[in-house]
């Protein structure tokens, strides 16, 4: 799976750090005013560990209760026609959206490589913990077709409230041939990465998707740790890139139930493990099993 940013890039900020959004006519518009909606923007400059300067929108709620760390998929950025979807992610679900772009993507500098994917998620991450104060348990890693690969090692380093997996890749040589085992040169290896995630995983994938076959995701759910897998939702009839739209009402309605049931569970954390008395999931006991 080869990098594709897209060109132009579907923003573009001014050197007095305002964002102008990239309409489908190539139009530049100033980013909406959506105090209407209670929600405010943030422009977010970021630097990563790999050197590169990278950018994001916080879309902050005042009705929040938790964030939405968002990793978007290989041909887009925060911009053009994901920012809409951004919007509506943060109203349906009452919650605070945070997009970042990769190095190399959009505005943001360098080339696009899965080391700086790795260090790109990471600088978000600490934007959001350390910057800006949110508590780990809240924060909803998310991630879309490529977007997976950085959601997945993330949350199998760090402690986070859930992982949600939207049409996910098992592995980069996974693309290519029907492998069954996992190599050392392998690339984007979220099949062994998942066995190591510490947090409820949701994930989703259309059963008619040509580019990612289902197979992945499916293979992805039987490696999670039981204990932290969550129903999957196999989205009958939908391909690679139309489950995740402003138009899939379902879709938002999926989400906010998963993250619902994270929130109403008895947690405490500790290790990146919620443990009860018992040694047992309090999760896993919350939802009846595996």
């Amino acid at each position: 799976m080869a990098f594709d940013p897209p060109k132009p890039a579907g923003y573009h900020l001014t050197r007095d750090k305002r964002a102008l959004i990239v309409g489908p006519g190539y139009e530049l518009s100033p980013l909406p005013d959506l105090s209407s909606v209670g929600i405010r923007v943030d422009v977010v400059r970021m630097w990563t560990r790999r050197k590169n300067t990278i950018y994001g929108f916080h879309l902050k709620s005042v009705k929040s209760t938790g964030t939405i760390l968002f990793s978007h998929g290989n041909s887009t950025d925060i911009g053009g026609p994901t920012f809409p979807f951004l919007v509506d992610l943060c109203i349906n679900l009452q919650a605070d959206v945070f997009a970042y772009d990769y190095s190399g993507y959009g505005e943001s500098s360098g080339v696009p490589s899965e080391l700086d994917m790795y260090a790109d998620v990471d600088a978000a991450y600490h934007y959001l913990t350390q910057d800006v104060g949110t508590a780990p348990h809240k924060i909803f890693v998310c991630g879309q077709s490529i977007g997976t690969v950085p959601s997945t090692d993330l949350a199998s380093r760090r402690d986070v409230g859930g992982l949600i997996l939207i049409s996910a890749l098992k592995s980069g040589l996974g693309m290519i041939h029907d492998v069954k085992t996992s190599y050392w040169f392998d690339v984007f290896r979220n099949i062994e990465k998942i066995k190591q995630v510490r947090a409820p995983v949701f994930i989703i994938h259309g059963t008619y998707d040509q580019q990612v076959p289902i197979e992945h995701s499916v293979e992805l759910y039987e490696e999670c740790p039981p204990e932290w897998a969550f129903e999957p939702w196999w989205v009958e009839g939908f391909g690679h890139n139309d489950i995740a739209t402003s138009e899939n009402q379902e879709f938002f309605t999926q989400l906010k139930h998963f993250v619902q049931e994270c929130h109403s569970a008895d947690r405490r954390w500790g290790a990146g493990k919620y443990d009860d008395d018992d040694g047992d999931s309090v999760w896993n006991s919350a939802r009846g099993g595996a």
